[in-house]
């Protein structure tokens, strides 16, 4: 039996506004399908109080780990599973696998960085990569077939991607603690999610019988604006010369 592998990484603002919709598109996505799907949630930070106002957590959650926490009501279904750590650089490779379709719901660049890098070294993967400040955000859809780019990267015309910093995953409790989480709007996750959501279901729609994408992809790359009331779509394919960069 043929599993399909969803990995969400990140399981804060964005993260809990996109889990529930996906868990039910997929349910229903996969019902007459022969493949099989799991869902792995990713996260290695704990609720804390201060989340409340902007993430899906209740007061009980207060203290648990993240990916638990909003993974527990899916336990029966058998398909959706919390990995309560951090994506870093030792546990990469055992966590995003080729044929993976990677999610991306984290608030810091490093991370993003690391897995472009890991998924340019796999034959088969699709990055779905949402992100936002305040009222702003975009997201970026990348697929990779047969060791060729079908989109762009998501450091195509994004080099702040790339921006270094500290690796989540080797770092204590108190020095994550240190870090600046950002300031950002509840509507603006839920915008985000929206998008993730929407990226998923734009590629299983692209995708032929024998699951090769096929048909023309809408966009690559959208980019929402609360304050302006704007979501703009765009194909990023049509810029001369982006698949000789990004290989």
């Amino acid at each position: 039996m043929q599993y399909e592998k969803y990995l969400l990484v990140g399981c804060g603002g964005t993260g809990t506004f996109l889990l529930e919709p996906l868990v039910r598109y997929l349910l229903t996505h996969y019902r007459k399908s022969d493949k099989r799907w799991e869902l792995f949630v990713m996260d290695g930070d704990h609720v804390e109080e201060k989340n409340l106002d902007r993430q899906l957590f209740d007061e009980a959650a207060v203290t648990a780990n993240k990916a638990a926490a909003a993974t527990d009501k899916f336990e029966a279904l058998n398909h959706v599973y919390a990995v309560p750590e951090y994506l870093g650089k030792d546990n990469i490779a055992e966590n995003i696998t080729d044929g993976s379709i990677v999610l991306i719901g984290v608030d810091n660049f490093p991370v993003r960085a690391l897995i472009e890098a890991h998924c340019k070294t796999l034959n088969n993967v699709v990055v779905i990569n949402g992100g936002n400040e305040v009222s702003t955000g975009s997201c970026q859809l990348w697929i990779r077939e047969n060791g060729e780019n079908i989109t762009p990267v998501l450091s195509f015309l994004h080099p702040e991607v790339l921006k270094p910093g500290e690796d989540r995953s080797t770092m204590t409790c108190a020095q994550i603690a240190e870090l600046d989480g950002g300031e950002q709007l509840i509507t603006a996750n839920m915008l985000s999610a929206l998008w993730i959501l929407s990226a998923v279901m734009q590629w299983h729609k692209a995708q032929g019988s024998d699951g090769i994408v096929k048909e023309n992809i809408k966009w690559t790359e959208l980019q929402f604006d609360l304050d302006k009331g704007e979501s703009v779509g765009m194909d990023r394919r049509i810029i001369v010369g982006w698949n000789n960069v990004t290989n």
